[in-house]
């Protein structure tokens, strides 16, 4: 029996690591959280660079209200609605109400949003 607890454990301990792998290589934030696009749409809040790739666009679009998980550096920050937060590696954060736009700091790197609902 005791062999299969390790295995049982080996096996969840690969399945995390294999699966936060695949999260935080796909984007500045997991999948769940947004999606790349040419644009801001509309009821969203995004983040822009500009280093966008003509392929996926350069505003990160978020899904849904709370924590959304960054790893990118961003120049604006863009609000159709609901008003957002985002924090840097630093500690410092930018916050860009609704309906507005603003600049983001760009030269520090984003390490999460807050969309407030």
């Amino acid at each position: 029996m005791r062999s299969i607890s390790r295995i049982s454990v080996w096996a969840t301990t690969m399945a995390t690591a294999v699966g936060a792998t695949v999260v935080l290589s796909s984007g500045p934030a997991a999948a769940a959280d947004g999606y790349w696009a040419n644009g801001c749409d509309p009821g969203r809040a995004c983040v822009w660079t500009n280093h966008g790739d003509p392929g996926r666009g350069n505003a990160w679009n978020f899904i849904g209200c709370g924590m959304h998980g960054l790893s990118y550096w961003f120049n604006a920050g863009q609000a159709h609605g609901n008003k957002f937060r985002v924090t840097y590696q630093d500690g410092r954060w930018d916050e860009t109400p609704a309906w507005t736009s603003r600049a983001l700091d760009d030269s520090n790197l984003a390490t999460s949003a807050w969309v407030y609902c």
